[in-house]
């Protein structure tokens, strides 16, 4: 036990050895203070996003006192007591009665209905979000969102802010958001039309912002002014359209002075099919248990949905902490070694090995501290600085900057004791060495502990197994801790547990490594076996370059898996590249757009004209045909029907290039690309709907369902039958009493046209037919290409600055050793030779077992998340040429840039025997 005096004496010596060593003070300090920096800045990030009630309902409600959303009037709903929560409809059970409230729900007018049920003397603002529409820029149309809202009035204050510029206040001025801005190239003071509203130019006088959502592209403009002619016009080139989000009502209350909305009150909106968000239920809510959502959302809903991504983040940051003390723990063991002689000297004035390992211990714990403040100062201060860049990306701001001193104390906490982690082992190597051999400077060398190796081996098992139970056998939704499933914190747990059994075997295995250097020439035999030899400073730095390894691995997989899962998930529209003009405009006004689409984009093509087979039953009615079979809605990209059109619609919708193919179209066949809609008597069944017209006297009425089986050609092709059913020529409709109703055209480019040509060519589009649309098929778009390559940075640089710290310590360690050698002739390459094959050892083992260990959270993870009711197989794949590079290219750079930065010239020392 070491007395407090003597602890006192450690910490004097270890920070005068720290001031000595500055270069390696100053490296451990960074060390120790990276990963507290970034914990304590992502920590302040999540705590500032975490809104208070008070906050939350802000945002939702702005300055009034509630917000009344009508979400399907005539049935009962159930919703948080923040509806925009969480809310929903309760399906009604078979033969259910409708209730009274029910009744009065789907027959009474919303504005009335709301203010019978709302106390005497409310007001209500109108808050009905509007449809998407385009709006004009200098590249062409730009997609947006539309609203109405006087940004003048303090009721919309926090529900949308305005941030720049002036408020609408005069007629046909608006004011839009930031991304509107950044899309359409637009600044304030500039003009803009809307899609259907061609003959009005509006003004933009100012910017506002969503703060739950900054990448919110949307317009505003005063109430009045924009909605409900928007609607109109809509509804006048869509007459069958049905309602869309434009249409349900939403409003803002204000109560009258004195008072306040119960939870009671928001179940009585509930019976009528709304929604209530009462900013006095927000900051006082009722239990859990009298909020019926609360009990039948986790019925209908994954609870453990999303929660992946923050355990692999936590875990991962775990392994962090792990990678510094593992790190750390041999720049410890240099300064160690650099002061045997002072240590050994402390030991033969009469002072115990525990003394000596208190001195070294005290380095760690001076070293720690500085650290550890200096990580969570630079953490702090960093987040506020780059507040408006973080909320930016982010897509929301913060409802605080919250500074939690509980948090910030932890964090620093746990950054000291990495750092203590880090020290214990050179402490405790340092107490057991002899006075006599820190004199002399000759160090005994054990061979690895068989028994640490045979526990680390049962570790490696253990938790690989463990994960994959977890992943396969334990039960989805079971509670765990911190709000995570048993079933995710299993396998996160036989991960980190067969992690650590491979740590437990690193100097096993390096001893193994250093046994095949009896066959190699002399320069890599001396690395091999001056690497096995001292373990103590080439196992922690294979250890973490491995931790390293394995996290970025592992998210690697998830994120490498998880894309090709959406990859194989994604339904495209057509094949890559292709060109759909969608217009239900015919004659000479269709001719027109597709001339000037044509204009607009060169190089189309061949032009495909498109449409649809229809079935007329009467007088301005008709219905869609379709091909008798199962239909798997979601293996199609668009609403299931045949398509009628020539060969060049073959080739550029379906991508089928086959001659018997177009011969059999052009015999007026009906071509079929799914073989389940095809009988075994080589017919197909279409399937024509509506019989009930007007009948004369004397005709029988036709039933309403007629099934037509026609001649059929198998185009056995999964990828076409994902455009549509079939194709037939339009010439052969007649024959069947069927019609072709143009729909537009398609074009296969070579090359798919770049976005600006897109929003020019819908800008001319829209100008002859205000609701065409243009898509372009642009294939299935990754989205975590940027966290894959980060991650393989990080790994990189943990990769070079282990190996180098290793490689760093053994040219300390063995300038005897170096000077024995140039003492009897050895080539001074020598020295270089052995430092970059050492460094490369150390490299290429840790990157090896990194990247397997690293494959078995990304496994667990990924079939835990497929073994949910319904899920399909999860796909496992590698990001394989950022694993090329870590564990292949990165070991050759390492072992070239330590042989480039070691001195060839070995200086001769003199040796006490």
């Amino acid at each position: 036990m070491v007395r407090l005096g003597a602890w006192r004496v450690a910490l004097r010596i270890a920070r005068r050895d720290a001031l000595r060593a500055k270069g390696r003070s100053a490296l451990i300090v960074a060390m120790i203070a990276l990963p507290v920096l970034g914990v304590t800045g992502a920590d302040v990030v999540h705590r500032s996003g975490q809104l208070s009630p008070a906050e939350r309902v802000e945002r939702v409600v702005g300055g009034a006192d509630a917000l009344v959303t009508a979400l399907d009037p005539g049935r009962t709903v159930e919703q948080a007591p923040v509806a925009e929560d969480g809310a929903f409809a309760v399906q009604p059970r078979p033969g259910e009665q409708p209730t009274a409230e029910q009744l009065k729900g789907a027959g009474t007018d919303p504005v009335t209905l709301v203010g019978a049920l709302l106390p005497p003397g409310s007001a209500l603002t109108p808050a009905r979000p509007g449809p998407e529409t385009g709006a004009t820029s200098p590249e062409g149309l730009v997609r947006t969102l539309t609203t109405e809202a006087n940004l003048a009035d303090p009721i919309w204050r926090g529900r949308i802010d305005l941030v720049e510029g002036r408020a609408p206040s005069a007629p046909h001025e608006v004011a839009v958001t930031r991304a509107f801005l950044d899309h359409s190239g637009l600044k304030p003071g500039g003009t803009t039309t809307v899609q259907g509203l061609e003959r009005t130019t509006y003004t933009i006088t100012g910017v506002v912002e969503h703060p739950d959502e900054l990448g919110r592209v949307e317009l505003v403009a005063r109430p009045g002014e924009l909605l409900d002619q928007l609607i109109a016009a809509q509804s006048a080139d869509r007459p069958a359209a049905g309602k869309g989000p434009a249409e349900r009502g939403a409003w803002l209350v204000r109560l009258p002075s004195g008072t306040a909305l119960d939870w009671a009150e928001v179940q009585r909106f509930n019976a009528h099919g709304y929604t209530l968000t009462a900013r006095s239920v927000a900051l006082a809510p009722p239990p859990a248990r009298a909020v019926p959502y609360y009990r039948d959302a986790f019925r209908l809903g994954d609870q453990a949905t999303g929660k992946n991504t923050e355990v692999v983040v936590a875990t991962v940051t775990g392994m962090a902490l792990l990678e510094v003390a593992l790190l750390a723990g041999p720049a410890f063991a240099v300064g160690a070694r650099r002061s045997r002689r002072q240590l050994a000297l402390l030991g033969a004035a009469g002072g115990r090995r525990t003394h000596v390992g208190a001195v070294v211990l005290g380095g760690g714990l001076v070293l720690g501290a500085v650290g550890a403040v200096a990580g969570v100062a630079l953490g702090t201060g960093l987040v506020a600085a780059l507040r408006p860049q973080i909320e930016r990306v982010g897509g929301t701001r913060f409802g605080h900057f919250a500074l939690p001193p509980l948090d910030l104390l932890a964090i620093a906490g746990i950054g000291l004791v990495t750092a203590l982690l880090a020290a214990a082992l050179p402490a405790v190597q340092a107490a057991r060495r002899s006075v006599t051999a820190g004199l002399t400077g000759r160090d005994t060398v054990r061979g690895p502990s068989r028994w640490v190796t045979v526990g680390g081996v049962l570790l490696v098992a253990a938790g690989a197994v463990l994960a994959m139970y977890g992943a396969g056998a334990v039960q989805r939704d079971q509670p765990g801790i911190g709000g995570y499933d048993t079933r995710t914190l299993t396998v996160l747990g036989g991960s980190v547990t067969a992690e650590l059994g491979l740590l437990l075997c690193t100097p096993m295995l390096v001893a193994l490594v250093g046994r095949a250097a009896g066959r190699l020439p002399l320069g890599p035999r001396l690395a091999l076996r001056d690497s096995a030899r001292h373990r103590s400073r080439t196992a922690p730095a294979v250890a973490a370059v491995m931790a390293a390894v394995a996290g970025a691995v592992a998210i690697g997989v998830y994120t490498t898996s998880t894309d090709a899962e959406n990859r194989r998930d994604y339904r495209p529209q057509a094949p890559y590249g292709a060109v759909q003009l969608t217009s239900h405009v015919d004659g000479p006004r269709l001719d027109r757009l597709r001339g000037e689409l044509e204009k607009q984009l060169t190089g189309l093509g061949p032009r495909g004209d498109l449409a649809e087979v229809q079935y007329r039953f009467c007088d301005n009615c008709s219905s869609v045909v379709q091909l008798k079979g199962p239909v798997n809605l979601r293996g199609l990209g668009a609403p299931p029907h045949l398509a009628a059109g020539d060969a060049t619609v073959l080739h550029n919708l379906f991508a089928v290039h086959d001659p018997a193919v177009e011969q059999a179209l052009a015999a007026g066949k009906l071509l079929v690309f799914d073989k389940s809609l095809v009988g075994a008597d080589g017919k197909a069944v279409m399937m024509l709907r509506g019989g009930s017209g007007t009948v004369q006297p004397g005709e029988v009425p036709k039933p309403d369902l007629q099934e037509v089986p026609v001649d059929a050609v198998l185009v056995d092709n999964p990828a076409a039958a994902g455009f549509a059913q079939g194709l037939v020529l339009p010439s052969v409709l007649p024959r069947l009493g069927l019609s072709a109703q143009p729909t537009g055209s398609v074009w296969l480019p070579a090359t798919p046209p770049d976005r600006k040509s897109q929003q020019r060519a819908e800008a001319a589009a829209v100008r002859l037919d205000r609701m065409a649309e243009l898509t372009i098929e642009r294939g299935f778009q990754p989205k975590s290409d940027a966290l894959t390559l980060a991650l393989t940075g990080f790994a990189a640089l943990v990769v070079l600055g282990a190996a180098g710290i290793a490689t760093g310590l053994a040219a300390a360690d063995s300038r005897q050793d170096q000077a024995t050698l140039a003492a009897v002739g050895a080539p001074p390459r020598i020295r270089r030779t052995m430092a970059g094959l050492q460094c490369a050892l150390i490299a290429l083992l840790g990157a090896l077992l990194g990247a397997a260990n690293g494959f078995v959270p990304a496994v667990g993870l990924l079939k835990s998340r497929a073994s949910g009711f319904g899920a399909k197989p999860a796909l496992i794949t590698a990001p394989w040429v950022e694993l090329l590079v870590v564990v292949l290219v990165l070991p050759v750079v390492a072992g070239l840039l330590a042989a480039l930065f070691t001195k060839s010239r070995i200086p001769l020392g003199r040796r006490l025997s």
